[in-house]
């Protein structure tokens, strides 16, 4: 349980994990070239790519890219958003602290579709009806992006990615028609979406689940929903341009599957995690309970065993706890602050460690064993209270569900290893009491 749930957290501090939208590294290519972009508009095709999920993290997401198709050489160039360094200056610094520096970058189609063939990823094209106008604007748009003082951009995987940037020039083109046709709130949110595309990871669904803040829980738009590719993919799909006659027709022209992989379709709701982190935290909970009554009955073993597993949870929650607050407070990975999960994850439990491994090992209750205990199982309750009373905005109850058992179990042992301390303390006759004379 240990790794699995260290593997998650610090999955948290990536910022292609929850994006996981990275296409293939490549390079754009150089602005004198004879490629698309240099056509006029009239002679070009642009096409939206969408790329479907992989298995790894940084693919669970899709991908974005803009295809042109030069209608006189025949040539076709694909541009994306989604390319990294990581030999770029201080990569691992700007890495953990949410500061990734992505680039645009360009491939030949022959050379996406092999990519995304051999890792079993589909491709969809959307022909899009532009009209030579729009066409010349988005090459010019492009072609500035593609400059060297503009080519790299600051990363965010919500709200500054592989899939918004392309949302974003198609949106200008059009004279802001997207955002417009885009602006209905939703019934999702970043942590519902995120979620949904990342069951399939257990573990790291929970890690995941556990970093994100109370920012990642407000109800978004189409128009900010389309940080998904599949989203973008849809609401293109659906939008009825408008010309400056007042005459409408469908942005996209025709949509082709250019590859069909053999993996299924994507979940279509998050994951229901309440229910058995719920029942993991029960059984925690009864373990340590059944632990706490035997070390407290004087057995050596249990005594043993109850300090080894109910540090190593100390251990679990204490490290997550130190994540979350690192997350919070030097890093610049916005959804993961304002989380209420350090109610339940904190650092003291470190502290905690150390000291009931002290007391279930030794058999004596320490004062300060039980004031950290009760203490840490208070937060865990105050986090339960604070949504019972409809202060709390975060959707955390299943965290909830598997934190709160556990700390109400830790205290309860350490309060019954006390009471079996002075239980003890009381039989034990007091050495300046007189014995009685012997006859």
């Amino acid at each position: 349980m240990l790794r699995a749930l260290l593997r998650s957290a610090l999955a948290l501090l990536s910022a292609t994990t929850l994006a996981a939208q990275a296409a293939p590294r490549s390079s754009a290519p150089p602005l004198n070239a004879p490629d698309p972009l240099h056509e006029p508009g009239q002679n070009v095709a642009v096409s939206l790519l969408t790329m479907g999920n992989g298995t790894e993290v940084w693919e669970m997401f899709g991908h974005t890219a803009i295809w042109i198709h030069d209608n006189v050489t025949g040539r076709d160039t694909v541009f994306n958003w989604g390319v990294f360094d990581s030999h770029q200056p201080h990569f691992i610094p700007h890495f953990l602290q949410g500061l990734m520096l992505y680039q645009m970058g360009g491939q030949t189609l022959a050379d996406l579709l092999y990519q995304y063939q051999y890792f079993n990823r589909s491709v969809v094209s959307q022909e899009l009806d532009l009209s030579p106008a729009q066409k010349d604007s988005l090459l010019h748009l492009i072609q500035i992006n593609a400059r060297p003082e503009n080519l790299q951009y600051r990363y965010d995987y919500f709200v500054d990615n592989c899939s918004t940037r392309p949302r974003d020039l198609l949106d200008l083109v059009l004279g802001g028609q997207l955002k417009a046709h885009s602006s209905q709130v939703t019934n999702a949110s970043y942590r519902s979406e995120t979620l949904r595309l990342m069951q399939g990871d257990k573990p790291l669904v929970v890690g995941v689940d556990i970093g994100l803040g109370e920012p990642a829980d407000r109800k978004i738009t189409m128009w900010q929903e389309m940080f998904l590719p599949r989203r973008l993919h849809d609401v293109v799909g659906t939008l009825q341009m408008r010309d400056s006659m007042g005459t409408t027709r469908p942005l996209v022209r025709g949509e082709r599957v250019l590859f069909k992989s053999t993996r299924g379709p994507e979940a279509e709701s998050p994951p229901n995690l309440a229910l058995w982190l719920t029942a993991i935290g029960l059984v925690l909970a009864l373990i340590f309970a059944w632990l706490g009554v035997r070390a407290a009955s004087g057995s050596r073993g249990a005594r043993i065993g109850a300090a080894i597993v109910m540090s190593l949870w100390c251990v679990v929650a204490g490290v997550l706890g130190l994540l979350l607050t690192l997350l919070w407070t030097i890093t610049d990975h916005v959804f993961a602050h304002r989380n209420e999960n350090l109610l339940l994850f904190n650092p003291w439990w470190l502290v905690l460690a150390v000291s009931i491994a002290i007391t279930m090992w030794s058999g004596r209750a320490g004062r300060s064993t039980r004031m950290f205990a009760l203490g840490l199982a208070g937060l865990s309750v105050l986090a339960l209270l604070a949504h019972l009373v409809m202060l709390s905005s975060q959707v955390n109850l299943a965290v909830v569900g598997l934190a709160l058992p556990p700390a109400l179990a830790i205290a309860w042992a350490t309060t019954r290893q006390r009471a079996r301390t002075l239980f003890k303390a009381k039989r034990t006759p007091s050495a300046a009491q007189p014995r009685a004379a012997s006859r």
